[in-house]
């Protein structure tokens, strides 16, 4: 009774609170065949363009075809209005070089998806890949290894996956990346627990070279106490791994969350502390349910602080809890409620932050009208002032749905009513982007053997409002179609393509400008909205540039207030202007410069005896009209 005093004497308090706008719920695989269950649902929104959002689950689509559950991978550049999905590569049946190449095509199932971006538009997916062997309760796992693939151009692009090696049964992974600009920036890092021997722990490593390779796994905290890891970088670079305190022998709980801090790009473990002391872990099920449930503490940081949030059972219902810490981790507050009611259970929450609104959504069923669960809804709330205070807790669901409906379909534990075990969050400054698994459309698919199993994975945009306006306009993805030209050739001109951003909170006005080198090629104003962003494309002559080399480059002018500029420009490549017909580079235009001309005649692109450097006045196909131009240039030197 004391508990629950103390904690309903804790309300959170509503002052300086970030007030929240739900969009609609949409539902991100669609409900196309076969329609299968999505969970586990991760998200996060690339840091240069709040447009492109990816996000993931385990997708049971292959169920239908007899196979296991498989990394779903989604990505949306409308900012979650709708989206593609597919599968990583290399799942059973999947042919394609890119999955026949993948290091998991050996493996027939995944599970535990988290994905994170950097800052220079890679997404890096880690998981756990594995065999299911024999039929369904019967099946087991062997195997066990976590995994990261990579995405590339904005999440667009498959780039390959790397097995982590070095320990066995790796189970809980999860990943974030360095995006402060400092030293470290780009250093990706994984946690995840292992079985090593007789005891199971927490480890952790690191890749520096863009999830090409990871570093030897190594425990944190070092007493290797710790279970089901939460992974942040604060502005500095420092790491902090946030884990459910266990006796490593035996598994029994220790009734504490701790924090690792892992400094010197994660090498170093500078310290360990008991952030939470004492906890009380989820029962599983909760009363009145039959899915399984336990407490995954998930951690975030920025320029204020570094936040754990849980769920806690020391009153005998679960609710949502927050603790922070203002000194790099050293010490950390007394647990406040983040919940506005304790009616019903609060489970399952996630946090992230951006622009210094703390968001925070969870699983709560306070319309649950009766004992047994079946009743279960998501809410949100954010903070404006670094936790002190938050804003009344907001629906995101438009329906409440029943978690008991969908069994679990694959190894282990088929048949288990499941909800997977937590949830993801990512945020721009002006938008949040919770994602959960959704039983609403359960039963437009039913199986003969599991029933209703249209678990879907749903997202809702919820706007917000940055308690400071935030101005920041940025240009990035700077290409060009080709990177020479021959100095007074007439020729296609040269398209020159660039992605300009608000990355602010508010509409801005400002210019962006094609330079080459000193020369200004072309400049353009904009408007755009908050998080708006818009594709620039210039066709440049080159005809009448003086021979030799020009360092291209686009900027986005300063808006007001805008403390940011590192990003308003993009750098391209020097771009070559040749001497008229000089095809292999000498400075004069000889013999060897028509026969090379004249060899890749009637040439286009793919062409096995293509040469791009003879297409002088780039039209796609080596004609009369580049022999003629490079013959009466013919004798003519620098």
């Amino acid at each position: 009774m004391l508990a629950m005093a103390l904690l309903l004497s804790a309300l959170p308090l509503t002052g300086r609170a970030a007030q929240a706008t739900v969009g609609v719920n949409v539902p991100i695989v669609g409900e196309g065949f076969p329609d299968r269950q999505q969970v586990e649902t991760t998200i996060a929104v690339d840091p240069r363009n709040p447009s492109i959002i990816v996000a993931g689950a385990q997708d049971y689509r292959l169920r239908a075809a007899g196979e296991h559950r498989w990394h779903g991978y989604y990505r949306s550049t409308d900012g979650g209005a709708t989206w593609t999905q597919g599968l990583v590569p290399g799942f059973p049946g999947d042919n394609s070089a890119l999955g026949i190449a993948s290091p998991l095509h050996w493996s027939n199932a995944t599970s535990d998806p988290v994905l994170s971006f950097d800052r220079q538009g890679n997404v890096y997916y880690t998981g756990l890949v594995f065999n299911i062997t024999g039929p369904d309760s019967s099946s087991t796992i062997s195997g066990n290894l976590a995994f990261v693939a990579k995405y590339t151009n904005d999440g667009a692009t498959y780039d390959g996956a790397t097995l982590i090696r070095g320990v066995a049964d790796a189970d809980k992974p999860w990943i974030a990346v360095d995006t402060t600009g400092g030293p470290n920036d780009g250093n990706v890092y994984v946690a995840f627990d292992a079985t090593i021997g007789n005891f199971f722990a927490t480890v952790f490593t690191r890749s520096i070279d863009g999830g090409k390779t990871f570093s030897a796994p190594f425990f944190a905290p070092t007493d290797k106490t710790g279970g089901l890891p939460g992974v942040a970088v604060d502005t500095a670079g420092n790491v902090y791994v946030s884990t459910v305190a266990f006796n490593n022998i035996t598994g029994f709980a220790l009734n504490y969350v701790q924090v690792t801090k892992v400094t010197n790009g994660g090498t170093v473990v500078a310290a360990n502390v008991k952030a939470v002391n004492p906890t009380t872990g989820l029962p599983s099920p909760l009363p009145g349910g039959r899915f399984r449930t336990f407490t995954i503490p998930q951690i975030a940081a920025d320029s204020q602080g570094v936040y754990l949030v849980f769920d806690d059972y020391r009153t005998g219902d679960a609710n949502v809890l927050l603790t922070k810490s203002t000194d790099g981790g050293t010490t950390w507050t007394s647990p406040s409620l983040v919940n506005d009611v304790t009616t019903g259970q609060q489970f399952f929450p996630t946090i992230t932050s951006s622009a210094g609104t703390l968001s925070i959504a969870w699983y709560d069923s306070r319309f649950n009208p009766g004992s047994t669960l079946n009743t279960l809804d998501l809410f949100y709330t954010g903070s404006i002032d670094a936790g002190v205070t938050f804003a009344p807790s907001v629906r995101v669901t438009s329906v409440s749905f029943n978690p008991e409906l969908v069994n679990r379909t694959d190894a282990p534990n088929y048949r288990e009513v499941f909800m997977g075990d937590y949830i993801g969050i990512a945020a721009s400054p002006t938008m949040v982007h919770p994602i959960w698994a959704d039983n609403r459309f359960a039963c437009d698919t039913v199986d003969a053997t599991y029933g209703c199993v249209d678990q879907d994975a749903l997202t809702g945009t919820i706007t917000v409002t940055p308690a400071q306006p935030v101005h920041d306009v940025s240009v990035y993805g700077f290409a060009v179609s080709r990177d020479f030209a021959y100095s007074g050739v007439p020729a296609n001109p040269v398209n020159l393509t660039v992605t300009a951003v608000n990355l602010g909170s508010i509409s801005e006005s400002f210019t962006v400008t094609f330079k080459a080198s000193s020369i200004i090629i072309t400049s353009q104003n904009i408007v755009l909205a908050a998080g708006g962003s818009l594709g620039l494309k210039f066709a440049w002559n080159t005809q009448s540039l003086a021979r030799g080399n020009y360092t291209l480059l686009t900027h986005a002018s300063t808006v007001p207030s805008e403390t940011n500029i590192a990003n308003n420009v993009a750098g391209g490549p020097v771009f070559d202007v040749k001497f008229q017909g000089d095809v292999v580079p000498d400075c004069k235009v000889d013999i060897i410069d028509i026969a090379t001309v004249a060899l890749a005649f009637g040439s286009t692109p793919g062409s096995p005896h293509w040469n791009l450097y003879s297409d002088l006045d780039d039209n796609g196909i080596v004609n009369i009209i580049d022999v003629a131009t490079a013959a009466i240039n013919f004798g003519k030197s620098c």
